[in-house]
């Protein structure tokens, strides 16, 4: 693994694609491939590289084989959940959103699923040689619960779907469940790209929402300096996390993001899905608030459906979600 001036890592691929342009030979991409779908015969799936803030990650583009030379088709990137991975999503969403008649990006967090990792350097940073480069001991970050470098990467995932040949960049909506749901409330209200927003089972404030930090702010602040000082690892890997959830949540970030605290700086149409059965959250405190901030503002519509919050994943409870939020973004993006 090698390092230049600008503190940006470039992985093996990339030095073999740099080395191919050097000698005049254009290097074989996955994401020139396109590829069936199955179960889905009207469409196909490209394997994509996205690149956030220096660290590659993994994508694939669905849309219908259909689709003519030039024409532009609205776009839904798909925010994942904690733990999540776009191979849950490519199974029956992206598709469906797909065959719906849309350009669909699903992409996996850095240090997630195929995405490369955050790399943490261990040990002194030797000097660079004539062309900036420095060979180290480097940790690679995986399976961090970071909200503010996965808005990053969502960041640079609506900046992908912007260059793609068929996506038309005016009709871009965003979708997330979750953890991806808080996701992406934040996003439309940063974000004026975004024209329509889909959140279900959100948690809308990691303050005080899907996981309570031992010790409370207190601690996570008291933590926070210490990680600033070198007195604990740099990144918080292997921390406890609440019970059958994967990875380790970065609780010092997640006390500065607060999606519902921004939810009255969207401008883009909204639909909210809530289970009633929520265990993670007390949903009147995340998704029914941040309907009450977006009433009157915003187009936006709230649904809280008699379930639990995984029911939603599957099975008739998938079906419904899917028509609710397909019809939605027909009306906005359509």
């Amino acid at each position: 693994m090698q390092r230049n001036l600008s503190g940006r890592y470039l992985s093996a691929g990339t030095a073999a694609a740099i080395l191919a342009l050097v000698i005049g030979v254009a290097p074989a991409s996955a994401a020139d491939k396109l590829m069936d779908v199955e179960g889905y015969p009207t469409l196909v799936r490209k394997p994509v590289e996205i690149w956030s803030d220096g660290t590659r990650l993994a994508g694939d583009v669905f849309y219908p084989k259909a689709t003519a030379e030039g024409e532009k088709l609205p776009a839904i990137v798909l925010c994942h959940g904690w733990g999540g991975t776009k191979a849950h999503l490519n199974r029956g969403i992206a598709p469906r959103f797909a065959a719906a008649g849309y350009l669909v990006l699903a992409f996996d967090y850095r240090g997630w699923g195929e995405s490369d990792a955050r790399l943490v350097v261990h040990g002194e940073m030797p000097k660079p040689d004539a062309d900036g480069f420095v060979t180290v001991k480097a940790q690679a970050i995986r399976e961090l619960v970071d909200p503010l470098d996965q808005q990053e990467d969502i960041d640079a995932a609506i900046s992908f779907v912007e260059g793609e040949p068929h996506a038309d960049p005016s009709r871009i909506g965003i979708w997330g469940s979750s953890f991806g749901g808080g996701h992406v409330i934040w996003r439309a209200a940063h974000d004026r790209r975004v024209k329509a927003v889909a959140a279900q089972v959100g948690a809308m404030d990691q303050r005080n929402g899907l996981v309570t930090s031992p010790g409370g702010l207190e601690a996570v602040h008291a933590n926070r300096v210490r990680r600033a000082r070198g007195e604990l690892a740099p990144v918080p890997i292997g921390d406890d996390k609440p019970e059958g959830l994967t990875g380790s949540p970065y609780y010092e970030r997640f006390a500065r993001f607060s999606p519902v605290e921004d939810a009255h700086l969207i401008t883009a149409p909204t639909i909210i899905i809530d289970a009633k059965q929520e265990h993670y959250f007390d949903i009147r405190e995340h998704g029914e608030r941040v309907y009450r901030i977006l009433s009157g503002r915003v187009p936006v519509e709230y649904h809280a459906w008699d379930i639990t919050h995984y029911a939603i994943y599957s099975g008739e409870w998938l079906d419904k979600a899917m028509a609710a939020e397909i019809d939605f973004f027909d009306r906005h993006l359509k």
